[in-house]
């Protein structure tokens, strides 16, 4: 048999084997293989996400189920890609899928299947092709992908009142883009609370008070996404003082996320309109 026979048997065999290699991979980033398993959350790594987001300690019973199930789905669902030397990757595995999963507690959807597909960790700051820029985290919705740096994202949960939390900060970026794309009630009620929020962002006094009060970081005046990805920050992890300082700012996040804070004399409780 000469090569030209041969290559005319191959040719197909290859064709076939390469369409349903992209028909596979097409299913499994878009969450739609069958066969993915979802393994249940260990004791251990209960205790993991309960110490790295006191707030979960304040959610009922119920609240918690639901937290762990979106858990699972997340961490066996997305796709983690992880470059270079990294420690602890089953760890940041379960530490973002429990920030995105706690930014969306209060709400119906939570899978973000419009926005994010990815997520990409780097050992420490990375150089981005895209706009020729070193970075610590970005969110890109065109490849609907977020990218972190490791040694940044441990650092957000170093301090839990800092108001510095790298993973928070790109995950809402994820969840505004989102509920942008959506037409549910919800992401309609999302849109609403982000007008108020860009009011507050155009109105000169309230800008004025942002810069002096020094509670949110300056670079949430970069425009408004950021602005809203700062806030977010600043609302999980000390939501009394944002509560008391900015209240309007506050309720407008806490009727975006579907999610408040109630308080009483031994401290701080959780509940979300959700709840039965």
């Amino acid at each position: 048999m000469q090569l030209w026979d041969v290559l005319k048997y191959l040719a197909p065999v290859y064709i076939v084997g390469h369409a349903l290699y992209l028909v596979y991979y097409a299913i499994d980033l878009y969450q739609l293989n069958p066969f993915v398993k979802l393994k249940p959350l260990s004791p251990k790594e209960e205790n993991f996400v309960s110490y790295n987001f006191p707030i979960y300690k304040e959610l009922t019973a119920e609240q918690k189920k639901r937290c762990k199930e979106r858990i699972v789905w997340f961490r066996s669902k997305k796709h983690f890609v992880f470059y270079g030397a990294i420690d602890q990757k089953e760890e940041l595995r379960l530490l973002l899928s429990a920030t995105s999963v706690i930014l969306t507690l209060g709400l119906p959807q939570y899978r973000m299947m419009r926005s994010l597909l990815r997520v990409i960790v780097y050992p420490t700051q990375y150089y981005s092709r895209i706009n020729r820029k070193h970075h610590l985290g970005e969110y890109n919705p065109n490849f609907k992908t977020i990218v972190l740096s490791a040694d940044k994202i441990w650092e957000g949960f170093e301090d839990l009142s800092d108001n510095r939390n790298l993973a928070m900060h790109e995950f809402a970026h994820a969840l505004s883009f989102e509920m942008i794309k959506t037409g549910t009630w919800q992401a309609r009620k999302f849109r609403v609370g982000l007008r108020r929020i860009k009011k507050l962002f155009e109105q000169e006094d309230f800008l004025i008070k942002f810069a002096a009060s020094e509670y949110f970081r300056e670079y949430g005046l970069t425009n408004l996404q950021e602005f809203f990805s700062v806030a977010v920050e600043n609302y999980f992890e000390t939501p009394a003082i944002f509560k008391n300082d900015f209240p309007e700012l506050f309720e407008a996040l806490q009727e975006m996320l579907n999610m408040n804070f109630h308080y009483n004399k031994k401290g701080r409780t959780f509940r979300t309109s959700l709840e039965s």
